[in-house]
């Protein structure tokens, strides 16, 4: 039996290993496709995304549409690197797709709902926990970034430290030896093949890792661990960083947490934000490496935006723990009270995003 799990373990680590490998490939080509699409590409995005507003919507969709933040962010830092998107639309889309992480949990607690009604006011306590407090930062963040242009200043200060740092260009040229094959690659197929495989090496890549992560933690043992998390704030916090840095997916980390409150394996109570918070900080690494490997200042720049907006969050609403959690406990119990009201709430928060973006095309 031992040699079973060590060897269930190892596969696991390998694969863990061969998905980080995957999702730098998949930056790399993502930048050095758009490097050869740079002039019709941008005037595509330039069309959709074309002011702060319409560049955190596309955030919002971007994300909610992969799943997956580390994704959507990786390949905004890879096309910030190439030129393409500048960097005041890339902040933005950075602001607003810290939002787009809800989508799926929010799904989850509406899927149990129309399942068991009895299990929507503890899922949806986790749930809520996660969209208001993406809400109120957009609220927050969102104006901050439209009126002053903060957080572009933070890139560009941040762009200026990292030039200092010679050491980052070299990342490239040392992934260039381990990624021998991009160069063929993008010399046979078009370039916007490159850009859609690239696209997709990322998402099978954090998938990939999410799986293989999940696996050694064998998900009993994983229950054990959370259930033991949710006794002190500062302790949700800590586990919440940990568990999304070795999961890379605030989304999927929210989401387990989904069915644990609906069972009654942990309660649905103040101790869930911390978690979030800590969380969300998680995720910055997987951006972090992605700007890494376009060994560009401008990319670590956007990379500091991203880890900017995370710990600022958790300074503001860390110490308001205990009257968040009694609006959230609010809020998840007028919603619960009313199918018509869950499904009438789904609809404008999915909606509202599309219907900004439709608006700037039409």
């Amino acid at each position: 039996m031992l040699l079973i799990d060590l060897g269930t373990n190892l596969k696991n680590a390998l694969g863990s290993i061969a998905a980080i490998y995957v999702f730098i490939s998949g930056i790399v080509l993502i930048k050095s496709s758009a490097v050869i699409m740079a002039e019709s590409l941008a005037e595509g995005i330039v069309l959709l995304i074309s002011d702060t507003t319409s560049g955190v919507f596309a955030g919002w969709i971007g994300t909610a549409l992969l799943h997956s933040s580390g994704a959507f962010d990786s390949i905004v830092v890879a096309f910030t690197s190439s030129g393409v998107i500048p960097l005041r639309l890339a902040v933005a889309t950075i602001i607003g797709a810290e939002i787009g992480t809800t989508v799926t949990p929010f799904l989850v607690s509406v899927l149990g709902h129309l399942r068991n009604k009895s299990r929507l006011n503890a899922s949806f306590t986790v749930t809520l926990t996660h969209v208001l407090y993406n809400l109120f930062t957009l609220m927050l963040f969102y104006p901050a970034e439209l009126l002053t242009g903060v957080f572009t200043k933070i890139a560009e200060q941040g762009s200026n430290i990292f030039v200092k740092a010679t050491w980052i260009t070299a990342v490239p040229d040392l992934i260039e030896v381990v990624t021998p094959w991009i160069d063929p690659f993008l010399a046979f197929f078009p370039a916007w093949v490159g850009l859609v495989v690239g696209a997709a090496a990322l998402i099978v890549a954090l998938l990939g890792l999410e799986n293989y992560m999940t696996a050694i933690f064998s998900m009993p043992m994983s229950w054990n661990i959370i259930r033991a998390t949710f006794t002190k704030p500062l302790r949700a916090f800590v586990a919440g960083f940990l568990f999304t840095v070795l999961v890379p997916s605030t989304t999927v980390m929210v989401s387990l947490l989904v069915p644990l409150a609906g069972s009654g394996v942990i309660r649905a109570d103040y101790f869930i934000l911390p978690y979030i918070l800590g969380a969300n900080i998680g995720t910055v690494f997987d951006v972090m490496i992605a700007a890494l490997a376009t060994g560009d200042p401008i990319s670590m720049g956007v990379w500091l935006v991203h880890l900017t907006i995370n710990v600022v969050g958790a300074l503001i609403f860390f110490p308001l723990l205990k009257p968040f959690s009694r609006l959230v406990r609010w809020c998840a119990d007028k919603i619960a009270a009313s199918r018509r009201l869950t499904l009438i709430v789904t609809v404008v928060f999915h909606a509202l995003p599309i219907l900004v973006i439709l608006g700037y095309i039409l």
